[in-house]
């Protein structure tokens, strides 16, 4: 199943209203380079999410574009350790963001804005694949950082989290909004029969 199939199950079977963000994690900014362009300027992880989810750019980012010390730090791109949060092993070269039907690579995490209803639904799938429940982890810092991205690519397990005030305030997500973040390869299993 290529990516623009896994989209549109996921948006026939869930009803998502925005599109989901595929991410890939580089250890070789080359790498990306060689997929995707380079973000033109600097932003905060969650920015640049919401930008490729609402807006249909791809890109990728490197340190150097990312302009939020907590976001650097759960994605990998410095090499000191916290304990606030899940963080990617340090040091990864740069990130890289496409609208799920687009994305010409294979994702390590897709995040999913999605109402509390439309979060059942994956719930719902989940379940039903996996024969057991979807937990969530999350503290309410780095949320679309560290919760939706860090946390599946270091667990191999799904999350979903409420947000953060960073991430709602610098990317727009609504009040009546969460975030999921699926590992490609639960999406997949989860979305392939269907």
């Amino acid at each position: 199943m290529d990516n623009n199939e896994l989209s549109q199950k996921l948006n026939q079977q869930v009803g998502i209203k925005k599109e989901p963000v595929a991410i890939k994690v580089y250890d070789d900014a080359a790498c990306a380079e060689a997929e995707l362009p380079k973000y033109d300027g600097q932003a905060r992880h969650c920015q640049l999410t919401f930008e490729s989810s609402t807006e249909g750019k791809s890109y990728y980012a490197t340190v150097n574009e990312m302009n939020c010390p907590n976001g650097a730090l759960a994605l990998g791109f410095t090499d000191k350790q916290v304990d606030a949060f899940p963080q990617i092993p340090p040091v990864k070269q740069a990130l890289g963001y496409a609208p799920l039907k687009d994305a010409k690579f294979v994702p390590d995490v897709i995040v999913i804005y999605a109402t509390p209803v439309e979060a059942l639904k994956i719930a719902k799938i989940y379940k039903t694949t996996f024969k057991k429940r979807f937990e969530a982890n999350f503290n309410g810092t780095a949320s679309l950082c560290a919760d939706a991205v860090s946390y599946p690519y270091t667990s191999g397990q799904s999350n979903m989290s409420l947000g953060c005030t960073g991430s709602r305030k610098f990317s727009d997500i609504k009040d009546e909004e969460m975030v999921i973040g699926l590992t490609y390869a639960d999406a997949v299993a989860m979305l392939e029969d269907k």
